[in-house]
């Protein structure tokens, strides 16, 4: 950690839709520095997919990928994505590999990397200067997969979040078959409900039986939907798909689409009769396929020339709807271009040219899929024969990218202008500025939050992506629109919260919601009235009443509370940290206070809180008899480390350290109170000094860089491993809520046996909850019965509330300064007291707990805890704390302020 200043990388966002654009800075380099930008993805075919490009820093030590021109790799140029639309299997794979995703519930985790020097090979083999590793998603938060056997059909249906209802879209692959979701996936991210059809099914013997009934029974099932408004259903094919799409079009009497897009498809083939019938037809034509000096299959002149019977094709002129028509002209797998013309010269005979839009793209090839989707050339296929060949589908790379995004832009318009908008305004261009409601159905993903580096971390944590969605029946009014940003984020993270398009002076009600692990609901509520131009901004407007008053851009979290009837004693805690908190924001329209699960909101939004950022390594540690849990950073490290350890409560307390990690800190959660008691009883100091020792030993951690933080009976045990051990170190000390009364220089039984001589002292309240502080009161004088503080050497750092009733915790830092300012080491004491705060001082926006149940660890009895403090000065104490917790962290563990790092999801 000494030495020269280590290179930042950043990624904005790390966690994003697949069709969303990336920013990739590097900086920290010296002026005029060759490097390397390098991206590894594992498929899920456990192959390596990799892209590289080469840069020099300019004068200020800066490489930004979107500004900056790449001088070689697999791109050239400022190609801001080409770190994902280059990728090519890493040398030494098998061959004729496609990268698809097919669990759209993970996303596609791509490591970013910068090396010194332009590299061109043998990349994992050599330390990288600083590695980030970015999520990238064709499922957005919110969005429900469901699986579908129904009346014959076979699929997967995905229906954004909300209250809806939604247009709807039949997603229809190609000959590959199977069940292909991720277009799906990324269209119901973009607010319609969509279908991903299996049609061509491995089970051989039941494709035969598809025909054209079996996508009328699909199209029904998506119509009939009750999240569908049934008038608003769209095709959507590529290939093959593409047939079927125009099939559907022109020939079924029992649906109507709304509009039609056919990427690289073709009219020749009719689909109405069935798929072994239409098979055996194109195997007719299979003397016209030929290979290229690869040997590599080209289809293409299997429908050439486009036949002039028109039996052979299917009747274009009978479509009624909207159609567009997306092609790349270096198709070697069909013939689209020439497809593409002759169905425009059949629609302008039959007079409805007008409803025809079609994009043909240069050097492009047959796959075009969303964007940044690496571009495949060619690739391992089974012909419908039952043989594997190797398919040419054509295209190269750069002009293939540049067609993949182009046409999703245009797909996702004219899919928004048919099914969104009335038909009075439709336009026949894509440069339409979409009037209410239509484009404010699209889940932006468009963070507003500024950009922070994280420096020593070298990853950076963005606010994700705003996700706005209506509740209108779209059609009539103008709907409210409500946004989030961010929708994911960290827990320690500010949102905000705005809504839009009320009518000015109205009293709306925010709600939050959130469903815990523990079976229980939550909310909080804030009452509103928009302004003059219909909008309520949470960070600005005051609520005048609800759970919270006042400017509190938080109050929708830190105010939450059991919803009425739920059980007593709850506190809010996450177990498990690998998945996100989950929070439901709603906008009612008037002063709401009560049954809010039983009115239909204006709007809703899905957002979620994560302690643990993308990329950390979470580690369960079950060794020297040592139980708990090690997170770690990405990147190659070196890290500081936190030994964290909670109170009383025993068990193994995960997500403050979750937290620590994505924050830059290598941090092990130690489970010391354990549900097994025995095994308690013998814990004594050299248990915490082994936690210690193993976080230290770790490879990426500075071993002379570690602390130690404690909240409770963990400050108890923070403040006597600084104190009394002679085998550790500790470089920094943080105790929140705790004393130095009864050291823990002992086996905890005997700890426990001391306090509990005490326990005449605590008392009831009026509602029967216990109150312990007065069982340390008064601060006892005898030294023995107190951490002997002033032989602390390290900087410490006392977080308390002064409304406590837990524990005696203010006069405790009272008498800590006392002491060490006689033993002269009072300098290294930070001590911060809150007022109307109480003892669960948690990171920022945990919901206040005054009381809850509780298991007295030494009798095992179920009380219902009093633990002090008040909603708002609680909340804002947890705020301020934590922001000089972190900075306290960073100040002794980091060596210089150049290298902290600034976390956000």
């Amino acid at each position: 950690m000494a030495g020269t200043v280590p290179a930042i990388l950043s990624v904005l966002p790390t966690r994003g839709l697949v069709d969303e654009k990336f920013k990739v800075v590097v900086k920290n380099l010296p002026p005029g520095l060759p490097v390397t930008l390098h991206s590894l993805h594992h498929s899920n075919d456990k192959d390596y997919w990799e892209a590289y490009g080469h840069y020099v820093s300019d004068n200020r030590g800066t490489v930004m990928v979107s500004d900056d021109a790449s001088v070689g790799g697999t791109y050239t140029g400022k190609e801001p994505m080409g770190l994902l639309w280059s990728m090519r299997p890493v040398p030494g794979s098998r061959t004729g590999l496609r990268l698809r995703k097919m669990d759209v519930r993970t996303p596609m985790v791509v490591s970013i990397s910068v090396y010194r020097g332009h590299v061109v090979e043998h990349f994992r083999e050599q330390p990288p200067m600083a590695s980030v590793v970015t999520e990238r998603w064709y499922m957005a938060p919110g969005i429900q997969r469901i699986d579908i056997k129904e009346r014959g059909v076979r699929g997967t249906l995905f229906i954004p979040p909300g209250p809806g209802p939604f247009p709807g879209v039949l997603d229809m692959w190609g000959l590959g078959g199977g069940l292909v979701e991720y277009r799906s996936a990324l269209l119901a991210s973009h607010g319609f409900v969509s279908m991903a059809l299996e049609y061509l099914s491995p089970d051989e013997l039941r494709t035969l039986d598809v025909e054209l009934k079996y996508f009328e029974t699909a199209f029904n099932i998506i119509q009939e939907h009750p999240l569908v408004v049934k008038d608003r259903v769209g095709l959507f094919g590529l290939s093959f798909g593409s047939s079927v799409t125009l099939n559907m079009a022109a020939y079924s009497t029992f649906i109507s689409p709304r509009c039609c897009v056919c990427v690289s498809g073709s009219h020749v083939y009719p689909v109405h009769k069935p798929i072994f019938e239409v098979f055996q037809k194109m195997q007719t034509y299979a003397y016209k396929q030929r290979l290229d000096e690869q040997n590599r299959v080209i289809q293409r002149d299997m429908i050439l020339p486009i036949p002039t019977d028109p039996s052979e094709k299917v009747e274009v002129g009978r479509i009624k709807c909207p159609l567009l028509l997306v092609n790349g002209d270096d198709d070697q797998n069909w013939a689209t271009v020439e497809s593409a013309e002759d169905i425009a010269k059949m629609m302008r005979a039959a007079g409805n040219e007008h409803l025809l839009t079609s994009l043909t793209y240069p050097n492009a090839g047959h796959l075009i899929e969303p964007p940044y989707t690496p571009h495949i050339r060619a690739s391992n296929f089974i012909v419908h024969a039952g043989h594997k060949a190797v398919m040419l589908w054509g295209g190269k790379t750069q002009p293939h990218a540049d067609a993949q995004e182009d046409a999703w832009e245009k797909t996702l318009a004219f899919l928004k202008q048919h099914l969104y908008l009335s038909p009075s305004c439709e336009r026949d261009d894509f440069n339409v500025k979409y009037a209410h409601p239509s484009d404010l159905l699209y889940f932006f993903f468009k963070a507003t939050v500024a950009y922070e580096h994280c420096n020593l971390l070298r990853i950076s944590h963005t606010s994700f992506r705003t996700w706005i969605r209506l509740s209108s029946t779209m059609a009539g009014t103008v709907p409210a629109i409500l946004s989030v940003l961010p929708t994911r984020g960290l827990v320690d993270e500010k949102f905000k919260v705005v809504v839009k398009n009320l009518p000015p002076g109205l009293p709306v009600t925010l709600h939050s919601l959130h469903y815990s692990e523990d079976k229980d609901y939550w909310e909080a509520y804030g009452h509103y009235v928009s302004d003059n131009r219909g909008t309520v901004m949470v960070s600005d407007d005051a609520s005048v009443g609800g759970t919270y008053t006042g400017k509190e851009p938080m109050g929708l979290l830190w105010s939450m509370r059991p919803v009425p009837g739920s059980r007593t004693g709850l506190r809010l805690r996450k177990m498990d940290v690998c998945t996100p908190m989950v929070v439901s924001i709603s906008v009612y329209r008037g002063h709401v206070v009560e049954h809010f699960r039983e009115q239909p909101p204006m709007a809703s939004v899905v957002t979620e809180r994560w302690y643990m950022a993308p990329g950390i390594q979470r580690i369960d540690v079950n060794e020297r008899g040592v139980r708990g849990t090690l997170f770690i950073p990405p990147g190659p490290g070196p890290f500081p480390g936190v030994l964290d350890m909670w109170g009383g409560g025993g068990g193994l307390v995960e997500y403050r350290s979750a937290l620590l990690a994505s924050h830059g800190f290598v941090s092990m959660a130690l489970e010391y109170l354990s549900p097994d008691e025995p095994r308690t009883l013998d814990v004594e100091l050299n248990y915490f000094e082994t936690a210690f020792n193993i976080i230290q030993e770790h490879p990426l951690v500075v071993k002379d860089r570690v602390g130690l933080f404690g909240l409770s009976f963990g400050s108890s045990v923070t403040l006597s491993m600084a104190a009394y051990s002679t085998f550790i170190s500790p470089r920094c000390c943080v105790c929140v809520s705790g004393s130095h009364v009864h050291p823990v220089h002992k086996p905890l039984f005997e700890v426990f046996q001391k306090m509990q001589t005490y326990a005449y002292k605590q008392r009831l309240d009026e509602q029967n909850r216990v109150i312990w502080r007065d069982m340390i009161l008064p601060i006892p004088a005898d030294p023995s019965e107190k951490v002997e503080v002033g032989r602390i050497k390290c900087p410490l750092l006392l977080v308390n509330g002064d409304d406590d009733q837990n524990w005696a915790t203010v006069e405790s830092a009272e008498d800590i300064a006392k002491i060490m300012r006689a033993a002269g080491n009072e300098h290294l004491l930070t001590s911060l007291t809150y007022p109307n705060a109480g003892h669960l001082i948690e990171p920022p926006y945990t919901p206040h707990i005054r009381a809850s149940n509780f298991i007295v660890r030494h009798t095992r009895e179920k009380v219902v805890m009093l633990w002090g403090g008040q909603p708002k000065p609680h909340a804002d104490a947890q705020e301020d704390s934590w922001e000089k917790i972190l900075m306290f962290l960073r100040q002794h563990l980091y060596p210089s302020p150049n290298t902290v790092p600034q976390a956000k999801l």
